[in-house]
């Protein structure tokens, strides 16, 4: 696929404790919510922005257009875990991903899986360093942050209609939750 050529950092470069949450094929929204049952999903923005660079190769767009955006962050008892960022062109909002403007504090991962008509891509994984967008990103939503993060995309495909979704794990994703008083 053509998003991995852009994204290739080996997965074995990943700590192995993140290694199967980067790997999960199925709903990270849905293992989140077994792992974390107090998972809340908190809406950053949503709009038309310009894709990034990296995304307008994926997506095959040019380079001055806008493209449907959501950025939202998965928190489990207020403490940020994942950053999540998906993209979609305005026309596939019609075609394929119409739920995407509506699904406000939903997460968007129980809208994709639960259509049997959406199709996913092979994962890419990415270790991101302060230079990447989706790491300034991170960093401005939720401050102090590691020198690299590590995070993983694919592509939503329902007909012809793209969605790409990458999702940072934040430094805090691998503390161990504070204990419960007894």
């Amino acid at each position: 696929m053509l998003h991995t050529a852009f994204w290739h950092t080996p997965l074995a470069l990943a700590p192995w404790s993140l290694r199967p949450w980067l790997s999960e094929r199925g709903s990270l929204t849905q293992r989140l919510i077994a792992h974390f049952p107090q998972l809340t999903v908190r809406v950053l923005q949503q709009g038309f922005r310009r894709p990034h660079p990296d995304e307008t190769q994926i997506l095959q767009l040019p380079s001055a257009s806008h493209v449907a955006t959501r950025e939202v962050l998965l928190c489990s008892q207020e403490r940020p875990l994942v950053f999540a960022h998906s993209i979609t062109c305005r026309q596939h909002l019609q075609a394929g991903f119409h739920l995407f403007e509506r699904s406000g504090s939903r997460p968007l991962g129980a809208l994709l899986f639960a259509d049997p008509c959406i199709r996913r891509s092979t994962l890419a994984w990415c270790k991101l360093s302060p230079r990447h967008p989706l790491w300034q990103k991170a960093q401005a939503a939720v401050g102090g942050q590691a020198a690299t993060l590590w995070a993983r995309r694919s592509v939503f495909y329902s007909g012809a209609a793209q969605l790409l979704v990458t999702e940072v794990f934040l430094s805090d994703f691998l503390l161990p939750s504070p204990c419960e008083p007894i």
